[in-house]
């Protein structure tokens, strides 16, 4: 993905602007396959914001029970539609994943989706 602003949406509403700025703060990342971004939230995340900081808490546990917990967690959140949207709309893509801790976000973009969609307006 290009660095330049990105928006989370969830079923319409933009609930976190993000940032790629080239940074690699998260070590157990690859950065080949996730891309890692500062972000600053909206009004419209704080409904979800207890689901996003549980979700992280649960990334580093591994037990059928939380693995279930995470399972629906995530169900819940793309429900609606959860995507990672550019600023003009000319790009959306349907991501696998994204996770909010340590101040940074980061996420898998499913460039193969077809619920990704990349608009080439120009003529």
């Amino acid at each position: 993905m290009a660095h330049g602003e990105w928006q989370l949406t969830r079923g319409g509403e933009v609930l976190a602007i993000l940032s790629p700025d080239g940074r690699s703060l998260v070590p157990e990342l690859d950065g080949h396959v996730a891309t890692e971004a500062a972000y600053t939230t909206t009004p419209a995340f704080e409904p979800v914001r207890r689901l996003f900081e549980r979700e992280a808490e649960l990334l580093d546990v591994d037990s059928e029970a939380e693995n279930r917990e995470w399972g629906a967690i995530w169900d819940e959140l793309k429900e609606p539609g959860l995507f990672v949207e550019s600023v003009d709309g000319r790009a959306r893509f349907d991501i696998l994943w994204i996770h909010f801790k340590q101040g940074r976000a980061w996420w898998w973009p499913l460039y193969n989706s077809p619920r990704t969609v990349i608009r080439n307006d120009r003529a």
